[in-house]
């Protein structure tokens, strides 16, 4: 299974894509799961993921979450118009992409 961690301010705003994320995998009969969390919490959680997400309100730390994380995984800032708009699809596509297994 494929883990992509999305980190924002709170963990909240990325709940909700989370959720859409999930149910686009599902649907497309994907094996991955999408789930959020604050970015305080990165240090004791980031192992468990494949790739790792970074909400556009925070975009400003993907350079740090990166050596946080020993760049060790992906670490990319979300598109700011697919995370306004919720555009799972396109957001589970890129995650993907990082991870050399592209939804197409």
């Amino acid at each position: 299974m494929k883990s992509i961690l999305l980190v924002c301010n709170e963990g909240m705003s990325t709940g909700f894509l989370c959720n859409k994320m999930n149910a686009v995998a599902k649907e497309k009969g994907l094996d991955v799961r999408a789930w959020a969390i604050p970015e305080s919490a990165l240090e004791g959680r980031y192992q468990e993921a494949d790739v790792i997400l970074v909400g556009p309100q925070i975009g400003y730390l993907t350079a740090s979450i990166q050596q946080r994380v020993n760049h060790s995984l992906p670490v990319e800032a979300i598109n700011p118009v697919h995370f306004g708009r919720i555009n799972a699809d396109a957001i589970l596509e890129r995650a993907l992409a990082l991870m050399g297994a592209p939804l197409r």
